[in-house]
Order: C-alpha cells, then sequence, then structure tokens
C-alpha cells in the first residue's frame, strides 16, 4: 500500500516540481545579483544537457559567494532542489525547498503546489512528522486533491495517529464516492485497522461492510460475520446468520456446523439441518478423530435424516393445511418447510402468499427467507424487493443489508 502511494508520488513530483522551476522563473520580479550570475549561468547551462555533477559543482560556487542576497540563495536552493530531483534524493529536495518556503520568497501563487509537493517529497523520503506538518497546512490552504489527502492519512496511521487517520482517510472515502467512484481497497483496509486498534468493534464492521461491497471475497465475510456471530443476541438473528455465513462460504469449523444444525431442528426445519450436517461432511470439517465427537456428529446427522423424511412425506397435509387457515403464518410454515428441502420455487410462492394473506408472527424472517428463496432462483430483482421490505427488528434489518450486498456481489453460491 505504502510502496504504491510512493510511487504515484514520485512520479507527481518530477511533473509539479519541473512545472514549478519554470513557473518560478517566469514571475520572479526579482533578478540575481551580478556576482552569482556567471555560475548560476553555467549551472544551468549543464542543467539542460543533464550534466548534473558539473551543473551541482557551479551551484555550489555559487553558493559559496558571500554577500548574496535572499533571491540568489532562492534561485540557487531551486536548481540544487531539481538536480536531487533527478538523482532521487528526496530528503535534500525536502530540505531546500522547506527553507524556501520558509524564506518567504516563493510566489503566493505557487504555496498551495509547493506544500502539495513537500507532502509528496517527504512521503517519498518516508519523513512521515514532515508530511504530516505539511499535507496538514496544504489541506488548510484549500487542497482537495485525494491521493495527497491519503498521504497525510497514511502518514497519521504509521505515526500511531489512528483518530487522525480515520477522519482523513474517511474523507478520501466520502469525496470519492460523492464523486461517483469506487474508493481504493487498501483505504478502507487502513480505516478498519486503525478502527481496530481503538478497539471500536461497531466502526471496524462498518468498514467491512464497505469492503466486501467493494470486493465480496470470503476473508472480509468471514471477519464480518465472526463479528456478527460473537454478539449472539438471541437464536432466530443466530440462525440466520449461519445461513449467511454458510452463503459466502465462512461456516468454517465443526462446532459452527453443529450449532446451526441444532438451531435448524429447534425451529422445526430438519431438511435444512440435514443439509447443513451432510455439506460440512463433504467438506471434511466434521471428519473427527475423536470418536466421541464423530459419534455426536453422526447421532445429529441420522436425528435430522428421520425427521426430514418425516416432514418431507406430510408435506402435502401441510399443505392441505395452510389453504385452510384465513391468516397467512400456515403459508409461511409451508414455505419454510419447502425451502428447508431445497424447493425454492414452492418456497417463494408460499411465503408470498402468506405476507399477503397478512397476520404472520415474524414479518422479518419471512422476507428474509423470500429473498433467500428467490436469490437461489437467480431472481435478483425478487430477492433484493423481499429484503428490501425488512424493517422491524434492527438486527434483522442489518442482516437483510448483509443478503442485499450478496445479492448484488454475487457472492457465495447461489
Amino acid at each position: 500500500m505504502r510502496a504504491k502511494a510512493s510511487f504515484r508520488a514520485v512520479a507527481a513530483i518530477l511533473v509539479a516540481v519541473s512545472s514549478l522551476l519554470v513557473a518560478g522563473q517566469s514571475v520572479a520580479q526579482e533578478k540575481i545579483s551580478a556576482k552569482v550570475a556567471k555560475p548560476m549561468k553555467a549551472a544551468q547551462e549543464a542543467l539542460q544537457k543533464k550534466q548534473w555533477d558539473q551543473a551541482l559543482a557551479k551551484l555550489t560556487e555559487a553558493d559559496g559567494i558571500s554577500g548574496k542576497t535572499a533571491f540568489d540563495q532562492y534561485q540557487i536552493n531551486e536548481f540544487k532542489a531539481y538536480i536531487y530531483l533527478q538523482q532521487r534524493k528526496y530528503p535534500d529536495v525536502a530540505r531546500l525547498y522547506e527553507a524556501n518556503l520558509a524564506s518567504g520568497k516563493t510566489p503566493a501563487d505557487q504555496v498551495t503546489e509547493r506544500l502539495k509537493v513537500l507532502t509528496q517529497l517527504n512521503t517519498a523520503a518516508k519523513n512521515y512528522p514532515k508530511v504530516i506538518e505539511f499535507g496538514e497546512r496544504w489541506m488548510k490552504a484549500g487542497g482537495q486533491d485525494v491521493d495527497i489527502k491519503v498521504l497525510v492519512g497514511q502518514a497519521h496511521y504509521i505515526q500511531n495517529h489512528n483518530k487522525e487517520a480515520i477522519s482523513i482517510m474517511q474523507e478520501a472515502v466520502a469525496s470519492t464516492e460523492r464523486a461517483g467512484k469506487t474508493p481504493d481497497e487498501n483505504w478502507l483496509q487502513l480505516i478498519r485497522s486503525a478502527q481496530t486498534k481503538l478497539g471500536d468493534t461497531d466502526a471496524a464492521a462498518n468498514t467491512l461492510e464497505k469492503l466486501v461491497k467493494i470486493n465480496p471475497k470470503p476473508e472480509y465475510w468471514h471477519d464480518l460475520l465472526v463479528t456478527r456471530l460473537n454478539q449472539r443476541s438471541s437464536d432466530r438473528v443466530l440462525l440466520n446468520t449461519y445461513r449467511l455465513a454458510q452463503q459466502v462460504g465462512t461456516l468454517r469449523s465443526a462446532d459452527q456446523y453443529l450449532e446451526m444444525a441444532e438451531l435448524l431442528l429447534e425451529a422445526g426445519l430438519p431438511g435444512e439441518a440435514r443439509s447443513v450436517l451432510e455439506a460440512g461432511y463433504s467438506a471434511k470439517v466434521l471428519d473427527s478423530i475423536d470418536k466421541t465427537r464423530a459419534d455426536r456428529y453422526q447421532r445429529r446427522l441420522e436425528d435430522a435424516r428421520i425427521a426430514a423424511t418425516k416432514d418431507l412425506n406430510a408435506l402435502p397435509q401441510t399443505e392441505k393445511d395452510a389453504a385452510k387457515i384465513k391468516t397467512g403464518q400456515g403459508d409461511v410454515a409451508l414455505g419454510m418447510a419447502y425451502s428447508s428441502f431445497g424447493q425454492y420455487e414452492k418456497a417463494a410462492v408460499a411465503l408470498n402468499k402468506g405476507l399477503e394473506k397478512g397476520e404472520i408472527r415474524d414479518p422479518d424472517q419471512t422476507r428474509i427467507m423470500l429473498g433467500i428463496a428467490n436469490l437461489k432462483l437467480g431472481k435478483k430483482a425478487d430477492a433484493l424487493k423481499a429484503f428490501g421490505g425488512v424493517k422491524e427488528d434492527p438486527q434483522m434489518v442489518d442482516l437483510a443489508r448483509l443478503w442485499t450486498i450478496v445479492a448484488k456481489t454475487g457472492a457465495g453460491a447461489a
């Protein structure tokens, strides 16, 4: 992340400093004194031929002349800095430019640009306190270049100024989003790291949400869902979090597979419990060398298979019962059962019917399950509509928002 930023900074410096050197000569109202004119002219001629050592020797000669004016010193420093820049001697360039800025001889219309260049130079030189010093001055002067703000934010982070780093980097992210562009993934990683260092787990989780939108890779989803799973607010929320984890491929431990299956059995969804346990075995997660644990996993799988067979055989009667009930709860139960067995087309029909009839116990749960069914069917628009209708329970709203990200990014298996 830092190497990439430094490379961009160096490239920008080469352009910016060259333009400043030319501009400085054209707008200067003063002239160099006669006593330094000869070595300065020789230095300029050597510089134009890219004879850096000869030019530097003549500038050193001019620098040694007594009685120089402040403007003489300014011009000597400018030419020396240009040579050092070609030689990649960034600390020397920064030192000379800082001296010139302090001299008051820098044209007023170039001060902001010079502050920007000093920020870039000190980034290349890894002088982070100076990056912060000149970067902050540049921002106060009205600087708006997002890449320069990022350099300042990174410098604060390296100096362990986490609050300042977060503030600056979040503004860089926000301004990029306002421009209709996608913020750099590295920026969000830095923000998240700084938030974690400060112990702000909620803020870090929010940043992870942004990361999964940009790059829905399993590592980000895993870290995000670990935070959700650790909250353990209710079995209902926990089960739905596990469903999301399974979708994005972040169920990783035997305990997670087993707990999800047990929650499903308690919820009366043995078909889904069976599928979860079978997936755990397929992933080799439930293959245990410990006989006691192995027996426990196998018993749960057998329990789930027996209960699933019973429920599957009862589905025709469940469908008849749902048709007789005036409220939507029977249809919701039927839809959940169909979903449990992977019959998503029938599940979506039943869940929609339940929502239309109304008077159901858990509208949020119903809409999430409807969204999942539509997602499995490849009906993205219908899935997004269902997830967008979750409005009552804040934690279920959070989960629906994450499912929305899944639908939009295509994270996990369909």
